[in-house]
């Protein structure tokens, strides 16, 4: 074999990775229709499961007894919220109460639990809460709301793991705190990275010298830019009202509260519709390491898209005003909500919630052949 058939057989390897066939010029799409599933690699978490190991590790008896649980305890693995520390009580090891070493060993299990855009998104709304609180604390406050603004900082992060990543097939492990949730399940070679929550306050930092850093901007405009696109038709069913809810539908503690898929259906989109949807649904799924999120993708395509939904509330042509959108199916669910500011601002220009979960696997569940209720927060 040349090696110009060589370079051809590579090309072409690599450009069946891809779910949609590439446009033939600028501005247009073809045949962008979703591709039959290919069976997906065995995933390897050896990497999360080095990590794990390493971080329990580095602590004493003392942290360790506050940090690992049983896997089995359904209660510790479904017990998260977004609220501030103040309004909600934790399990687990506080980040506040970590050595330097062992912040640096749990950022390596991050690391290895996510990919680089996931990572960073989640150590970009850690960060956060330090931004917000310097904020608050520049307008002053007293009493309870200078209470609140003490609990946002990193430091207020808890950290769980259940089961023994060492010995164990089958474990776990939870990062959680305000406006984060990170769950992680591991049964045999496959990893499920659902519910992952991410919020965001300031969305834009605004002032001094992070001025113009922003988390979850690509969120945002990818849904946006897939409203703009449909037509007063599509518009008629894809938009469900006008009153934005005040938080996403299925927030914590609120598993399966919507009981049935509503909104647009997938596939009554045009096939450049449909590259934005998928580019949407990407931005969510690949948080996760890039084996767990293709095989979740494959898991979606192989739903069709007659099965996932686009949905919307609120107005359709201001991207600075609040509204929400989902993309819903049998093994995605993904919510996006502009929440008010904390001082109760309308437009809610910088503040966000949103959460990625697999209706049929949050927390490993298909695999694991058990249902699990959520804690209520």
């Amino acid at each position: 074999m040349n090696c110009q058939a060589c370079r051809l057989l590579v090309l072409f390897g690599f450009l069946s990775l891809f779910p949609f066939s590439l446009p033939q010029e600028a501005g247009t799409v073809q045949n962008a229709t979703v591709q039959p599933v290919v069976a997906a690699q065995p995933l390897n978490p050896e990497d999360m499961r080095a990590m794990a190991v390493a971080f329990l590790g580095s602590l004493n008896n003392e942290q360790l007894s506050e940090t690992q649980f049983e896997f089995s305890d359904m209660d510790a693995r479904t017990r998260w919220s977004n609220l501030p520390s103040i309004f909600y009580e934790r399990g687990g090891l506080r980040t506040g109460d970590m050595t330097v070493t062992q912040r640096h060993h749990l950022h390596d299990l991050i690391r290895a639990s996510t990919s680089s855009q996931g990572y960073l998104k989640i150590a970009g709304v850690m960060w956060l809460d330090d931004v917000l609180s310097e904020a608050a604390a520049e307008r002053g406050a007293s009493g309870r709301m200078a209470e609140l603004i003490e609990s946002w900082t990193t430091d207020n992060y808890w950290v769980s793991v259940f089961g023994n990543p060492e010995t164990d097939e089958q474990w776990g492990w939870l990062l959680t705190g305000h406006h984060l949730s990170a769950s992680f399940t591991v049964v045999g070679d496959n990893v499920a990275f659902t519910p992952l929550f991410l919020g965001a306050e300031p969305y834009i930092v605004e002032s001094g010298p992070y001025a113009g850093w922003r988390i979850l901007s690509h969120e945002r405009e990818r849904g946006f830019r897939l409203m703009q696109t449909l037509t007063d038709e599509q518009r008629a069913i894809a938009v469900l009202g006008d009153a934005v809810p005040n938080d996403i539908f299925e927030g914590p503690g609120q598993r399966n509260r919507l009981e049935s898929i509503e909104g647009l259906q997938a596939s009554a989109l045009d096939e450049a519709q449909k590259v934005l949807l998928w580019e949407l649904i990407e931005e969510y799924v690949r948080n996760a390491d890039h084996r767990a999120a293709n095989a979740q993708l494959g898991k979606i395509r192989s739903d069709g898209l007659e099965a996932l939904s686009f949905a919307w509330i609120g107005p359709t042509e201001h991207m600075e005003r609040r509204y929400y959108y989902r993309v819903h199916g049998p093994s995605v669910l993904i919510e996006y909500v502009r929440e008010r500011g904390v001082g109760g601002d309308e437009n809610g220009s910088n503040h966000i919630h949103t959460i990625v979960r697999d209706p049929s696997n949050d927390y490993g569940e298909d695999w694991l052949e058990t249902h699990y209720e959520e804690h209520h927060r």
